[in-house]
Order: structure tokens, then C-alpha cells, then sequence
């Protein structure tokens, strides 16, 4: 341990090799507009506004009266065609009898009384479904069929708008009915998935004891009143009564760059809802907590990976950081941008740059002197080196909006890719990086990116620390970096990192703050009172209920008589934050992990069974309630509902592991071993399952066998500390002192300051 006490000195030299349980947590998931399976799918059986609580909403129509270029210019948008109910105009998908065949079914798509259908003949025999809403307009075009207990589906079977063809979502293998991804799955579900972002004033209504919606809208597309709040107030100022000095509308998304961005990011961001019904015109952060620049949503350097839309790529641009909103380039009614080519980009860059804008350096961009291609050609357009795009659900290509200069030298740091090889595919990020010297001098400003922080992190290398809290402290760069790098440093915390940490927690910025407060929960929950508990009255509700998450092992008796109520009210918001998605198992998961550390039994148990109601299939719901009966001493349910989980999903992991686990508990290490092994080959990124599976190997006297998984498992996980510690023990126990001093010094590498590895090294002695 380090010598002086800290919050943040909590490393131990040598981690003891015993099994622990396993504990499966899953506290964020989150969801975008719209876009691929895995990231946002849809479906819904909504009705229009046929309730009190759209009241205050009126009919877009009622807007043409006073703002005509603006609803005409609305008539032309994807977010105008963004639902519809359908007929001639709004279904462009070839419903003449067309048909579509894929590994599991057959679709016929007709026509018959004016309506539109599909015919899906499986195993199960052919169904007709009613085709109730259009979803989306271009490149590719969606279809709502009604589900069970008030859903809509989203067929996964869609109409490519280019091409004029049916397609398969499914970029390979098309999920199983019975499957969460099939069409029919709950990944599909458009009620919560995407339809908030779809429609107006959307209310799901859902009931979970019943597991059912009574979902409505106010209007069925995005309209007027989906940015600029409920208009009812608005007509009535319009038509005389001009009291109300705000003109009657709750949101007013032009006032300011944050009101504006504020409002786009509702939808185009990569995020997870924490209440129900979003207020228009609110803080972005008191209704939703975005993703931020994680492994599988973004590369090390925040280009973009996944569909995560544009709100985190965005808000890492120097356009961002220099007052540039969405509005400066694309018109926020039609969605279409203000000029073609790079007119849009030239309006800023050129040799006068608008005062706004002085920082810009005065050039001729749209010339083969800056861009060094041919003029009109591939390279020589602005989007293609600052904006390259990715395509998602096969047929739709997203540009990346963080704006940035291309630079083929971080390639090799980061592993992200980079524009110039993205056209050039016969070539390398050096020969990118050469070509960019030659045109532009040795001289290029080469100033260093975030993005190699991130990429050492994400590794775990020596040093990662180091420079992750340095970026974390460099208000220099953007706050969806500097919280990432805040947030990884959780596997990094000690003396030397923990004040970047404990600064973060006081940054102007909640996404840090918010990252900070996860960072927490790598100490003892007794050390995060005083670091956590002045946030839970923060401003911002994201950073309270993170705040409250993050004290949930704290009893109230242990916070500050003057905190105390404070914690009342954020720990409430905390679980109506988790409830605002209750049709999720993730969300009962959350809170069944949360009330086990409140030391709320009932109600954890609860809230796991409430998610295998909604959500049988779910395995870490069934490994945590197994994981709870343990502690309670109930082991005959424990093995119960582990022996289920596997005889459930025999080809999952965790539950492989979990069943391994219990085998060893029971004293069956030789049920155990095959166990263990197999959870290990099945996830290979999990350091953990490789690191508990070589313990087993080592426990049962099969060292050789043991020290041989240690080093497979480091060719993957070379910087994993547990890993290494643990053969460590193995050498030493062998006294194998050369193998001993050489992982000795990667672990001294990772860990520079901890005194008891230094000890160590001086009972080893030189080589």
C-alpha cells in the first residue's frame, strides 16, 4: 500500500489469487434518434393526440398563417417525413406484390383496400401485418407494424431508397424470432427505442405491471412545436394577448448557441433518457446523460465508430468551441444545408473570414493550393478530409461532425483511422503523413491530440495515468475528452492521478463532473462522502443522481447532517431516473444493484424479478439475483437460478462463469475447470474471466498449466495489473526469480509509486 493515507492510495502490490463473485453491472445504456439495430431500432402502437397532456399543443398547420417560408421550407424535411401514417405519398417501399427472403422468413409486401401490408410466412406459418406508420424518408425508408400490448414494431426488412430495393438491416446473419434483435424483439420496440425523436410530444405511458403501453403524440411527425415547444400559448399571444414577454412558447432554441444546441442534441445524440417526458426548452443534461467517447461508440480519437450521431462528435469541434451552432450551416427547417458544395464552408473560410469568426486563418480553401486535388474531384471537397462519413444500417452514410484536420501521424499512436487513407486505401497513415509535410512544411502545426491519452488509457499502458489526468486538467480541450479521460482514470486512481480526479469534481463543465463522480466508485464508499456528497446539490440533475448512484453504499447517518436531505431528494430523482425507462430490464438491473448497496433487500430482489418478468432472457438480472440469495444464505435458490441461466443461454459467458464460480463454492473444482475455460475462450476481452480461470488452473496444483493461461491471457491484456500480479505470485511461489524481477518490472512500470512493489524489488536483487 502507499505509506501515506489518502482517499486515493487504495492499490495493493500484490492482489490475493482467490475467486471472488461475480457481479455483473451494467448502470449506463443508451439510445439514439434513430439508426442501426444495435445502436437505436423503433416500433410503436401510438395514438395521435387524444388526451389532456397534449392540450397546450395545436396543429403545425396553425403555424403556416404567420411563418410560411418556414413551415413550407418544414414540408420539404426528413423531420416533416420522419412518421406518417400511410398512403400515395408518404410510403415509397414497393408494396405490389414484391417479395423478400431471408434466413428465417419470407416477406410479401401488398396492397389490398387502400392499405399497405406484409405477409411474413416462417416456421410459424404466414401472418398478415397491417403496416401502421412509415418511418423515415431517405436513404432508406422503415415500416411500423403493430406488437403486443400497445407496441409497434419496426420491420427489420427496409426499402432502399437509392437502389429501389427490399434489404436486410442485418449485416450479416438476421437475428431468430425469439431473439431481442429480431424484428419482434424488444430491440425493436419503437415506443421507447427512437419514438420521442420521431413524433412530438411523445408519451409512452407505459405500465409495468401490466407491461403495456397506452403510448400517445401530439403530432405524428417532428414539427414546430417538437423544437419550439407547445404553441396553444403562442396562437393566443399571436392572435392580441401580448402579456407574456417570452411570446408564449417555452423554448426559444435560436436565444443562444447553448438554447440551440440544447435542443438538437434531444435527438442527435448518442444518450439515455432520465425522465420521462423530455420539457422543451430544459437543459439537455436535466432530461438525458449522454455517452461519452467510450471504446465502442468512438475511436481513441473521437472519430466516430458507431451511430452516435452528431452531438459528441460536435462538441469536440474548435467550431463548437468557437460559437459555431447547427443553424450556422443547415437550415434548422428544411435540414437541408445553406449552400452546395463547399460554399457552406467557404462562407467562413476564406481570405476575409466574418469578424465573428477572426481566428480563422485568411486562405483560399476552395483551391488545389490548400486541398492539393483536382477541383470538382474526390479530395477536394471540405467534408471529404474534415467530414468523412461511415455508413450505418448498410445503406446510410453519417459524416463525422467534430470538424477535424486530418492527421495521418496519430494513426499509428491511436489506431483511429484517417481521411487520407480512408480514399487511399493502397496506401499508409506514413505515407499520409509525408504527403501533408511535403504540401504543407515541416512547419504544420503537429501541437498534441487527446486522442493519444485516450489511446493509452484504453490500453492501460505505462503512463496512461499520467497522461489522462493531465488531459482531464487541460481546459484547453473539449469537455467530452476530458471527461472520458476522467472516467478512465477510475483504473488508474492513486496519489498521483487522484487530484486530478477530486479537481474534476469542481469543474465549470457537468460532463465532468458527472465522469468524476463514476470515478468515485473505484474507492472505499466511506472516502467518496466528502468528495461526492457537495454535488448532490448540483444544478444539473445528470451530476445529483450521479452523485446519489455514487453514495448508495453511504447510510445517512455517515453524510453530513447538512447533506442529508440533499441526499433524500437525489437519491429520489435517481430512481425515478432509472424508472423513466422502467420498460427496460436494464433499468431494474440498475436498481437492484442499487438498493443491494442501500442494504434494501426486498426491494433489490424485486426489482431483479421485475426485469426477468419483462425480459426472461436476461442474464445479469438472473446472475445478480442469484448473487443476492448467496449473501442471504439461500445457496439451493443461488445454484437454482445460475443452473438456469446456463441451461438458458448455454453459449453466454457469464453464465458459464457464474456456473464455474458456483462449482468451486460447492466443491466441485473439477465441474469447474471446463467451466471457467470455456467462459474465458468465449469472451476473450474479458481480462477477468482469463484471470479467474489460470487462479482455478493454479488452485487445483496445475501450475505449469497455470503460469501458460497467465501468458496467453497477457498477449491480449498486457498491461492488466491483476494478471500480472498474479503470475508474479506464481514465479515466486516456484522461485523462479529471473521470471519473478522481469514481471516485476511491468508491474513497477504500471504502478511507479507503490512502495510495496519497490520493497520487493529490493528483496529480489539484480539479474
Amino acid at each position: 500500500m502507499h505509506d501515506s493515507p489518502s482517499p486515493f492510495g487504495i492499490f495493493s502490490a500484490l492482489p490475493g489469487a482467490v475467486i471472488s463473485a461475480l457481479a455483473v453491472l451494467l448502470i449506463g445504456f443508451s439510445f439514439g434518434a434513430s439508426g442501426d439495430p444495435a445502436a437505436a431500432p423503433r416500433g410503436l402502437a401510438a395514438q395521435p393526440a387524444s388526451s389532456a397532456s397534449h392540450s397546450a399543443y395545436v396543429s403545425d398547420v396553425a403555424c403556416a398563417g404567420c411563418h410560411a417560408a418556414a413551415y413550407d421550407a418544414w414540408r420539404t424535411s426528413h423531420h416533416f417525413h420522419a412518421m406518417e401514417v400511410p398512403d400515395e405519398a408518404s410510403v415509397r417501399g414497393d408494396f405490389g406484390g414484391a417479395a423478400f427472403e431471408d434466413a428465417h422468413a419470407r416477406y410479401r409486401f401488398f396492397r389490398r383496400d387502400g392499405c399497405y401490408f406484409v405477409e411474413v410466412a416462417g416456421g410459424a406459418g404466414a401472418v398478415e401485418h397491417e403496416v401502421r406508420y412509415t418511418f423515415g424518408w431517405e436513404p432508406l425508408q422503415q415500416y411500423l407494424v403493430e406488437g403486443e400490448r400497445g407496441r409497434l414494431q419496426a420491420l427489420t426488412i427496409a426499402w432502399d431508397t437509392k437502389q429501389g430495393r427490399w434489404f436486410d438491416l442485418a449485416e450479416r446473419d438476421p437475428a431468430p424470432p425469439g431473439d431481442p434483435l429480431h424484428w419482434t424483439g424488444r430491440e425493436f420496440t419503437w415506443n421507447f427505442r427512437c419514438a420521442d425523436c420521431h413524433s412530438t410530444d411523445l408519451q409512452r405511458h407505459y405500465d409495468v405491471a401490466a407491461d403495456r403501453y397506452e403510448t400517445t403524440f401530439a403530432n405524428v411527425n417532428v414539427g414546430c412545436q417538437a423544437c419550439h415547444g407547445p404553441g396553444r400559448a403562442h396562437l393566443a399571444w399571436a392572435s392580441g394577448d401580448r402579456k407574456a414577454s417570452d411570446k408564449g412558447l417555452a423554448a426559444a432554441p435560436g436565444e443562444s448557441s447553448r438554447a440551440q444546441l440544447d435542443t438538437c442534441a434531444r435527438c442527435h445524440s448518442r444518450r439515455r433518457p432520465i425522465t420521462e417526458v423530455p420539457v422543451p426548452g430544459a437543459p439537455f443534461l436535466d432530461h438525458f446523460i449522454p455517452d461519452l467517447l467510450g471504446e465502442s461508440l468512438y475511436f481513441s480519437d473521437g472519430q466516430i465508430r458507431d451511430e452516435v450521431f452528431e452531438y459528441g462528435s460536435f462538441v469536440q469541434s474548435r467550431m463548437h468551441r468557437s460559437g459555431v451552432v447547427c443553424s450556422d450551416c443547415h437550415n434548422p427547417h428544411s435540414g437541408t444545408l445553406h449552400a452546395d458544395g463547399n460554399a457552406v464552408c467557404t462562407a467562413c473560410h476564406n481570405e476575409t473570414p466574418p469578424e465573428r469568426f477572426a481566428s480563422i486563418r485568411p486562405l483560399s480553401y476552395d483551391s488545389p493550393a490548400h486541398h492539393f486535388h483536382e477541383q470538382g474531384k474526390a479530395g477536394s471537397f471540405c467534408v471529404d478530409c474534415h467530414m468523412p462519413a461511415r455508413t450505418y444500417m448498410r445503406v446510410d452514410p453519417r459524416r463525422d461532425h467534430s470538424l477535424r484536420v486530418p492527421r495521418p501521424d496519430l494513426s499509428a499512436a491511436t489506431g483511429a483511422p484517417d481521411a487520407c487513407t480512408g480514399c487511399h486505401s493502397d496506401r499508409n497513415a506514413a505515407w499520409a503523413a509525408a504527403r501533408i509535410v511535403e504540401w504543407y512544411g515541416p512547419g504544420r502545426r503537429q501541437e498534441p491530440h487527446y486522442g493519444e491519452a485516450l489511446a493509452l488509457g484504453r490500453k492501460g499502458a505505462p503512463g496512461s495515468g499520467a497522461a489522462l489526468a493531465a488531459l482531464a486538467g487541460d481546459t484547453t480541450q473539449p469537455s467530452i475528452a476530458r471527461a472520458t479521460a476522467v472516467e478512465m482514470l477510475q483504473r488508474h486512481l492513486d496519489q498521483e492521478t487522484g487530484p486530478a480526479v477530486a479537481g474534476a469534481l469542481a469543474d465549470p463543465d457537468p460532463l465532468v463532473r458527472m465522469a468524476a463522480l463514476r470515478t468515485l466508485e473505484a474507492i472505499a464508499p466511506g472516502a467518496r462522502v466528502d468528495l461526492a456528497a457537495p454535488l448532490l446539490d448540483d444544478p444539473v440533475r445528470s451530476v445529483r443522481i450521479t452523485a446519489a448512484r455514487a453514495l448508495a453504499a453511504v447510510s445517512e447517518a455517515a453524510l453530513p447532517e447538512q447533506r442529508r436531505a440533499a441526499h433524500v431528494r437525489a437519491s429520489e430523482e435517481y430512481v425515478a431516473s432509472e424508472l423513466a425507462a422502467a420498460e427496460r430490464p436494464e433499468s431494474h438491473l440498475n436498481l437492484g444493484l442499487y438498493w443491494a448497496e442501500r442494504g434494501d433487500i426486498e426491494k433489490s430482489e424485486a426489482a431483479y424479478r421485475t426485469a426477468l418478468r419483462l425480459a426472461p432472457d436476461f442474464i445479469p438480472a438472473m446472475i445478480n439475483l442469484a448473487e443476492l440469495k448467496r449473501a442471504q444464505g439461500q445457496n439451493d435458490d443461488e445454484a437454482r437460478l445460475i443452473e438456469q441461466a446456463r441451461d438458458m443461454a448455454p453459449d453466454n459467458a457469464a453464465a458459464l462463469h457464474a456456473l464455474g464460480l458456483l462449482r468451486v463454492r460447492q466443491g466441485r473444482q473439477a465441474e469447474a475447470l471446463p467451466l471457467l475455460a470455456s467462459a474465458a475462450a468465449m469472451a476473450p476481452g474479458s481480462a477477468r474471466y482469463a484471470y479467474v480461470h489460470a487462479v482455478a488452473l493454479e488452485s487445483l496444483g496445475q501450475a505449469d498449466a497455470a503460469r501458460a493461461a497467465y501468458m496467453t491471457a497477457l498477449q491480449r491484456h498486457p498491461y492488466d495489473v491483476d494478471l500480472l500480479a498474479a503470475l508474479l505470485q506464481l514465479q515466486l511461489r516456484s522461485n523462479d526469480r529471473d521470471a519473478a524481477r522481469s514481471t516485476l518490472d511491468r508491474l513497477i512500470a504500471l504502478r511507479p509509486r507503490d512502495a510495496g512493489l519497490a520493497r520487493l524489488k529490493a528483496q529480489l536483487g539484480g539479474r
